[in-house]
């Protein structure tokens, strides 16, 4: 008896708290995503952080949780050094949260160097030359995909993922050329995305 009456208070509670969640989360998509982002800065407001130099920014709504989340991520990771290679701030519901790449106590935000850069670029013309393993045009990667580049003796060690696929394939650092590729299909749900609305 006593857990029926401890889940009727909560519910009578919490519902309030659900109502008021969604209508700040209404309030908060009629601003657009530029006001969103300045605002996702404002409550990160740490000045060591840049935005320009995560190169994907995406602004969601999230309909099942009732939470409006700005997440600054890098579509291209190169696996050396530790570094924060993701920053989410919620605007609605939880808080702000950083994905670490690297073992390190204290890790920085990314700054690309220049020879991570060029050995990125190496990466996608080697891919861009070779349709095994498909095209990349403007080494743009669309809001699902993730590249991620692991630098070895005589070779890069690429890992490719969406939402329904993995591939992964090695690189020759002296001609480019790609081989060892390997590459499956993820049984997921679209329904897990439906309640997902990215703010254009």
């Amino acid at each position: 008896m006593k857990i029926y009456l401890y889940l009727s208070l909560l519910l009578f509670f919490s519902l309030p708290l659900i109502s008021q969640d969604k209508e700040k989360v209404e309030a908060l998509k009629k601003l657009g995503r530029d006001s969103l982002i300045q605002l996702a800065l404002k409550k990160l407001n740490d000045p060591a952080f840049d935005p320009n130099v995560y190169d994907r920014v995406i602004v969601e709504a999230d309909g099942n949780t009732n939470t409006i989340r700005v997440r600054f991520e890098l579509s291209v990771v190169f696996k050396k050094g530790c570094y924060y290679d993701a920053v989410s701030v919620s605007l609605v519901g939880g808080g702000t949260g950083k994905s670490i790449e690297g073992d390190c106590d204290e890790p920085a935000y990314y700054k690309p160097s220049a020879t991570i850069q060029k050995n990125i670029d190496f990466v996608f013309n080697a891919i861009n030359k070779e349709n095994d393993v498909g095209n990349i045009p403007d080494k743009k990667l669309s809001d699902d995909e993730k590249m991620e580049i692991t630098e070895k003796g005589s070779y890069y060690y690429v890992e490719f993922s969406s939402w329904s696929t993995y591939s992964h394939y090695k690189i020759d650092k002296s001609n480019g050329k790609i081989y060892d590729a390997g590459h499956k299909h993820y049984a997921r749900d679209e329904d897990e995305r439906k309640n997902i609305e990215i703010i254009k």
